[in-house]
């Protein structure tokens, strides 16, 4: 009782230093900020690349007007992404504009982020404030771990890179398939180890990015792609990547379906299955979603979107009328089939949806695994 006293004393306290802070941004927003504002250059790109170069060489050149018009311009373009507030912080800092600085740590600490700005020479100005060591404090507790856990196995240090994770019904067992020497490997609840098969002529495999089990169908799928990271890659290979079917009993080869030919590199990653024995695959290398469906023998691009950069996690409703793909970056894509349209799940400011690898559906939730912000966490 004494802890949720004092979390409500907190909170209270919170509310207070909250209406402060907001008094404090309309009296400056419309004095200092816009006028620094109106000082900074607005002919800003909307290329990612070329705004994180100029970013560069004005931090270096010490135009720090610059610096944060540039950062502001990538945190509209890129609002998931952490470093990107967190480098906005440091401009306004530096640059004395604290409403601002307070303003959006408020906003990372409401998202669940976890930095310090407490130690940094450069928020020297913004420091040793009521709302600063409140929020900042918050934030640096994000850190701590949350609900309950516990390790299933650990892995030897000989399957390198694992990257696909499936259950087996049928062995009891899970399935890991890794980057580095496109093995499968099937591992017993107490971790004992063993490779059912791996990447050779014959069989034509990469680097492994995903597993799926159709216990149903007696089928193993397998995403795949050639790349550097890849102990057998050839450079005459890279850019390929195909999706494997094998018989899920004797993991004998049925067949392959590879990408159509474009004359660009693609990464098959994460997969999705619709009862339908449908298969939908995300592109990590361009932002195009395939289709294998049930009754064909071949992969078609169904949709292709310049709204996604990074696609990562895919997951569809049992029916497949509803796809989720998560984009590192751009947050969560739906897909309506029916349809024949998609767009950006909207979320509120108190949720980022950045650094999303893994997304999952469970019991009608989305279970997100986030291991590129900070903290990484997985969310229902």
């Amino acid at each position: 009782m004494a802890v949720h006293s004092e979390r409500k004393e907190k909170d209270k306290h919170l509310n207070k230093l909250m209406i402060s802070l907001a008094l404090a941004l309309t009296l400056t927003l419309g004095s200092t900020s816009l006028a620094a504002q109106a000082e900074a250059p607005q002919d800003l790109p909307d290329n990612v690349p070329a705004l994180l170069g100029m970013a560069n060489s004005a931090y270096l050149a010490k135009d720090h007007l610059k610096y944060r018009s540039v950062l502001e311009r990538l945190h509209t373009l890129r609002p998931y992404n952490s470093e990107y507030m967190y480098q906005l912080v440091i401009a306004h800092a530096v640059l004395d504009e604290k409403p601002e600085a307070y303003a959006l740590m408020l906003t990372m600490q409401r998202q669940g982020l976890n930095y310090d700005f407490s130690e940094l020479e450069s928020t020297r100005s913004i420091r040793d404030t009521e709302v600063f060591n409140y929020v900042n404090d918050l934030m640096k507790m994000a850190a701590s771990p949350m609900g309950e856990s516990e390790k299933v196995f650990t892995l030897p240090e000989t399957v390198a890179i694992p990257e696909a994770l499936a259950w087996d019904e049928s062995r009891q067992k899970f399935l890991i398939g890794t980057i580095a020497g496109g093995s499968i490997f099937a591992v017993g609840r107490e971790g004992q180890v063993k490779e059912l098969l791996s990447a050779n002529e014959e069989n034509g495999l990469w680097a492994i990015f995903d597993i799926k089990v159709d216990q149903a169908r007696d089928r193993l799928w397998v995403s795949s792609a050639a790349i550097p990271a890849f102990s057998g890659f050839d450079p005459a290979d890279k850019g390929r990547s195909a999706l494997f079917e094998f018989n899920l009993e004797s993991l004998e080869l049925i067949r392959r379906y590879p990408v159509p030919v474009d004359g660009r590199s693609h990464i098959l990653a994460s997969m999705a299955f619709a009862a339908n024995g449908d298969i939908y695959l995300a592109d990590r290398a361009l932002p195009i979603i395939y289709k294998k469906a049930a009754d064909e023998q071949k992969l078609n691009a169904m949709l292709a979107t310049r709204d996604m950069v990074s696609m990562r996690g895919i997951a569809v409703q049992p029916d497949g009328r509803i796809i989720y793909v998560a984009d590192r970056e751009m947050g969560i894509l739906i897909i309506d089939t029916e349809g024949e349209r998609a767009g950006r799940l909207a979320v509120p400011e108190t949720l980022n949806i950045g650094g999303i690898d893994g997304l999952y559906l469970w019991e009608n939730h989305l279970i997100m695994i986030q291991n590129g912000i900070k903290p990484q966490r997985v969310m229902r």
